[in-house]
This record gives structure tokens, C-alpha cells and sequence, in this order.
């Protein structure tokens, strides 16, 4: 059965509980309303509806999002048509797929450009431009900046699998002091959420990254370094188009080639 094909469902109480929970669950709060076969929710704390759909209570789930920056980025089969006025739907299996999928939506709702940006604005309005008001708006723009990235990379350095917050660091390809405008500063694709060594090794040009992600370590960084790096059994980043741009300042204008 197809996305098309759940309009024709009446779901069940017991189905219609199975996707207000995959919804709830993960931060999607407000609803549900029922067009089309499609169960929508909002959130309070991230941008865009949702849409939920079923075939059966076995499966396959259909998740319809609204967000273009979403729909470009969720990684999933995508399915069609989507619900009227969204940007993309995609079908998964298993309730833990849906689950999983939800999650990751919502994590890249309130990551992506430009919620950031927005939520950054909202709270410097009013701040003034003094000396001080500018150091406040810096520790603003980080704090932001650091959660965006928390939730881009689900709260784990991509090359150590550290999760541990403590020992985690909102690393800048181009750095805060460089970029001409709060978008670039606020923008997820110009951060890695790095381990405290990786982040103090990246932040000082000792390493860097290819466009396929691959760590290209400095003739600076001493051998004791990459062995606690563990620069040789490093997996490669996931990076996405977006990312590139700012990882080729980083390689220019950051990263020792000496």
C-alpha cells in the first residue's frame, strides 16, 4: 500500500494511538488533526507540522514533513505524494523505524537554518551594542550555536562516539570572529560537535577535512597526538553540500599545512 492509499483508512483506536505516540514522544505535542488518511501534529519548541500515516497496524508508516531543509536532509525512503502543502514523505517499516524517524525530524527541525538564526534574534532584541552587551550576545550565540549542534549530530562526536556533554564542544569550521553575518555564525553546516581533544586539535588547524569527510592531520600534530586521536582508525565525516563551503575556509585559512 501507498502514502496515496491511507486515505481511504479509518484508523482505529489502537493504530491512531500507536502514531499519536511516535508523535508525542518526540516532541510533536499539539494535535492530532485528520485530513486525507494523514494524522498531523505540531511542536511548540520546533518549526513545521508533521504528517502520520499507516497502512496497517504492521506497517508500513508514512511520515509527510513540511520543512524544506527536512526534507532535503532526512535520510529515509522517500515516499508519494505527501500531505497537501508538504515538502516530501517517506515510509518506514517498523514502529521503531517511524519512532526513529520522528526523532530525527525533530532534531533537524530545530537545527537546521534557519531556527537558529531566529531563536537568536528573539533573544538579543533589545541588547545593545556596549562592549559588554557584545560579549553577552557572544555567549548567547554560542549557547544557541552548541545546542543546534547537539541536536544536528544527536549529541555524539562523529569521530570518537563520545556522548558524554562534559566532554563535548561546538567546534566552528570558519571561525565565530570571521564570519560577516549571525547566519553564518548560527549556521549548523558551519559546525562539527566535537570531543574536547578533537575540538582543541580542529580549532588549532592540527586537523582537518577532505570534502568525503576524510581527517587530514597537519605535519604539526606530533605522533603522541594522532595516536590519542586515533587518527588512523578516524571514520569519516557525513558531511553534506552545505558543510563544504566552510570546510574549505577551514582548510585555507585554519588548518597548518606546515
Amino acid at each position: 500500500m501507498t502514502a496515496a492509499e491511507t486515505r481511504l483508512i479509518t484508523y482505529p483506536f489502537a493504530l491512531l494511538s500507536e502514531l499519536r505516540d511516535a508523535a508525542n514522544e518526540h516532541g510533536y505535542r499539539i494535535g492530532p488533526e485528520e485530513a486525507a488518511g494523514w494524522i498531523f501534529f505540531r511542536s511548540a519548541s520546533a518549526p513545521a507540522e508533521i504528517g502520520l500515516a499507516a497502512a496497517s497496524a504492521s506497517g508500513p508508516f508514512f511520515l509527510s514533513v513540511m520543512h524544506q531543509g527536512v526534507a532535503r536532509t532526512l535520510d529515509a525512503p522517500p515516499a508519494s505524494p505527501c500531505a497537501k502543502g508538504h515538502a516530501a514523505a517517506f515510509v518506514f517499516a517498523t514502529r521503531d523505524d517511524l519512532h526513529a524517524g520522528v526523532q530525527a525530524v525533530y532534531r533537524l527541525s530545530v537545527s537546521l537554518p534557519n531556527f537558529p538564526l531566529e531563536k537568536y534574534e528573539k533573544v538579543v532584541a533589545g541588547i545593545g551594542d556596549t562592549e559588554g552587551e557584545r560579549a553577552q550576545k557572544f555567549r548567547i550565540g554560542q549557547g544557541i550555536f552548541r545546542d543546534a549542534l547537539m541536536d544536528y549530530w544527536n549529541g555524539v562526536c562523529p569521530l570518537s562516539g563520545i556522548s558524554s556533554p562534559d566532554l563535548l564542544r561546538a567546534s566552528h569550521m570558519m571561525p565565530w570572529a570571521r564570519c560577516e553575518t549571525d547566519a553564518q555564525r548560527l549556521d549548523v553546516h558551519n559546525g562539527l560537535l566535537l570531543s574536547a581533544l578533537w575540538d582543541a586539535a580542529f580549532d588549532a588547524g592540527l586537523v582537518t577535512f577532505d570534502n568525503d569527510g576524510k581527517v587530514l592531520p597537519s605535519p604539526s600534530l606530533e605522533a603522541a597526538a594522532q595516536e590519542g586521536l586515533a587518527v588512523r582508525e578516524t571514520p569519516r565525516l557525513i558531511l553534506r553540500d552545505k558543510h563544504l563551503p566552510y570546510l574549505a575556509y577551514h582548510r585555507i585559512h585554519v588548518w597548518r599545512r606546515e
